[in-house]
């Protein structure tokens, strides 16, 4: 008795699978799976980029088979006449919870199909209104978004500092 909404287009088990087709000298073929078009091609003409990114996918391939499906949840929902479009803000949200509560203007930009601009905005937006805060990764001094309220493993009104600007 499957619930039809938790079903997910994009499986794990078969893109593992396609991704053993490395072996067999077929690689990319994950990729091709989760409609990454040009980087499938480009996998399966060198050959992992010579087994390099074959490798680092086998290490992000659960990740990508999640951002796949929330891509895909995205599209039907923007497709879906008649249905309620979620906000630009709910989008958000939602890809911080995935990201356990912190998200970087690529990730936004990834997972909810925006552009780079476009991510950028919105999440400057929210840090305006005081639901996010703002700092920087510590090693690579990306600027990452924090949202308080979904980070996970951190109780709520604990008063830490981020780092950055606090709400």
């Amino acid at each position: 008795m499957g619930d039809e909404k938790n079903e997910k287009k994009f499986k794990e088990g078969i893109a593992f699978g396609l991704w053993a087709g490395w072996l067999f000298g077929f690689a990319g073929l994950h990729r091709l799976y989760l409609g990454k078009w040009g980087t499938g091609f480009l996998w399966l003409f060198t050959w992992g980029l010579l087994g390099i990114g074959q490798l680092v996918d086998l290490i992000t391939l659960r990740r990508q088979v999640d951002e796949a499906n929330l891509l895909e949840e995205a599209r039907a929902m923007r497709s879906a006449s008649g249905q309620h479009q979620p906000s630009p803000e709910q989008l958000i949200l939602r890809a911080a919870m995935k990201e356990g509560g912190k998200l970087t203007v690529t990730q936004a930009a990834m997972i909810t199909g925006w552009s780079f601009q476009e991510a950028e905005g919105y999440l400057r937006e929210l840090v305006k209104s005081g639901y996010v805060d703002v700092g920087n990764e510590p090693e690579s001094g990306v600027v990452v978004y924090y949202f308080p309220e979904l980070r996970s493993g951190r109780p709520l009104g604990d008063g830490g500092q981020l780092g950055g600007e606090s709400v």
